[in-house]
């Protein structure tokens, strides 16, 4: 027990003086208990956890980075880090030490998805009733705080008294509306401009969500870039949907739109990458004819949910909260299956889809879109193919047009064969095809979790999800929106990933 005793050491520190300690610290009142057998370097780790507990408890945190420690006999020894404290050190011995002193890091942990503040993309053309919808949501509505973002980029013409200031402030004036709700304008930078609005929640606004309207452009796509590609934002925020308004009286005349070469037709665009779609102006047409748009609607997106306006009226609970990219949230929605019709649509329209819409009804196709005589059945034959259903021809002659079509299938992917199919989606040959949107929940072989997978364009993000359950059947989904799309080569692909 001598020895024990002798291997004991209750060592004071001292501090180096021209460290100038912003607190009071009195090292006489806490004494090391160490052993002769510790190490230099755990002595100071001990001493700069010490530093850090102890001026946090004095309400300034700061951290200690120790460069040298010596026993104060002799100062000009400074101790290699890896010796032993007992071949330095004797009974209650004074350390002294040096280093450098910095504010803490506040180490926060990530907010959880369903804490971020959703946001919310609004596109739709001019004259569909967006701004309608907008002053609706700052002035009459009382259910949520929210702030609108108007995004004047693409189509600025930026004169010489821009370029002159040059740290021009990203969000504009922001006017604060009598519910609350705020409005302002960014330009240019859209991530410097929300990160602007992030520091103004955090000094205390409260906001329940944030509406980002596009304007001088329709595809929502740059956007949805801005956030599945920039961390900074994401830890506040999440992207919720893509909201697209839509003109019930002109929208297929839109979508008839002869475009150039090579052009898109941006009406398509903007069904293709929504989440939801608002029909508004429904009180301008007939049953018959509203029956007629949602059908079209579902022949380029079929898993969008459509919603019936008049005037730009929806609530609130419509239009945020949707979680449509919260990739988690994937497997609590059923991907592959149309949603319900709104009883609106669906008058007099006896059995709903299953009829399918064969080549007799869409004759000799719309324009210049290639004919959309191909066989848009949506016949439960079909498996879910919304656009090479029971009456196309087997040719496989593509569909020029935008479409989507779904696959689900029993059975484990090898997760080798997955990575190079999704690498070969990444750069599909242009003659199968352009895919715009991918949504899958993907039962992986060894793998316990639902894994999903979400892919805008040439951005793509996955994760884990729940675990598969005990006894559970392991079902993947896939869904995908695209234009022209060779849907037997991409099932044929799909199918082959998994094992034998």
């Amino acid at each position: 027990s001598v020895a024990a005793m002798a291997d004991e050491l209750n060592l004071t520190v001292w501090f180096h003086p021209s460290m100038q300690l912003p607190v009071k610290i009195d090292p006489e009142a806490h004494p090391f208990k160490v052993s002769a057998t510790n190490t230099v370097v755990e002595l100071m780790d001990k001493c700069e956890e010490f530093f850090e507990k102890k001026t946090a408890e004095l309400g300034t945190p700061l951290e200690l980075q120790i460069n040298v420690l010596w026993n104060i006999k002799d100062h000009k020894k400074a101790l290699n880090p890896n010796d032993k404290l007992g071949m330095h050190f004797a009974g209650t011995d004074s350390f002294g030490v040096y280093g450098d002193i910095q504010p803490a890091v506040v180490k926060v942990a990530p907010r959880a998805e369903e804490d971020k503040v959703p946001v919310t993309i609004l596109t739709g053309f001019l004259g569909s009733g967006k701004t309608t919808l907008l002053n609706y949501i700052l002035q009459e509505q009382k259910e949520k705080k929210i702030a609108i973002i108007e995004n004047e980029f693409g189509e600025i013409s930026i004169d010489d008294a821009l370029l002159k200031k040059e740290k021009m402030n990203m969000a504009e004036k922001i006017v604060v509306m009598d519910n609350g709700c705020m409005c302002c304008t960014i330009r240019g930078d859209l991530a410097k401009g929300l990160q602007e609005i992030i520091a103004d929640i955090k000094k205390g606004g409260t906001i329940d969500a944030i509406l980002i309207e596009t304007t001088g452009m329709a595809d929502p796509v740059p956007i949805v870039r801005t956030f599945m590609s920039s961390p900074e934002i994401t830890a506040d925020l999440r992207l919720d949907a893509v909201i697209t308004m839509a003109d019930a009286k002109h929208l297929t005349g839109r979508l008839d739109d002869q475009v150039e070469e090579g052009k898109v037709n941006e009406a398509y665009q903007q069904i293709a990458f929504a989440d939801k779609i608002i029909l508004n102006k429904l009180d301008l047409i007939t049953t018959e004819e509203a029956i007629a748009v949602k059908d079209r609607i579902r022949e380029i997106n079929a898993f969008a949910k459509v919603i019936p306006a008049i005037k730009s009226r929806v609530r609130m609970s419509e239009i945020f909260d949707i979680r449509a990219h919260d990739m988690c949230n994937f497997v609590n929605v059923e991907l592959d299956k149309e949603p319900e019709a709104a009883p609106e649509f669906s008058q007099g329209h006896g059995g709903g889809h299953e009829g399918g819409h064969g080549e007799e009804e869409h004759g000799g196709g719309h324009g210049g879109d290639g004919g959309h005589g191909s066989g848009s059945g949506h016949g439960p034959a079909a498996g879910t193919g919304h656009g090479q259903g029971q009456g196309a021809k087997e040719d496989s002659r593509h569909d020029t047009r935008v479409n989507s079509f779904s696959i689900v299938k029993e059975g484990e992917i090898i997760p080798r064969k997955l990575s190079m199919w999704m690498q070969m989606l990444g750069q599909l040959p242009a003659e199968k095809g352009t895919i715009f949107r991918i949504k899958a929940i993907l039962a992986v072989k060894d793998h316990p979790f639902k894994h999903v997978f979400h892919a805008v364009m040439d951005v793509s993000d996955e994760d884990d999800a729940a675990a598969w359950e005990e006894g559970e059947k392991r079902v993947s989904k896939i869904v995908f929106i695209g234009k022209a799309m060779d849907q037997p080569f991409l099932r044929k692909g799909f199918e082959a990933i998994f094992e034998e």
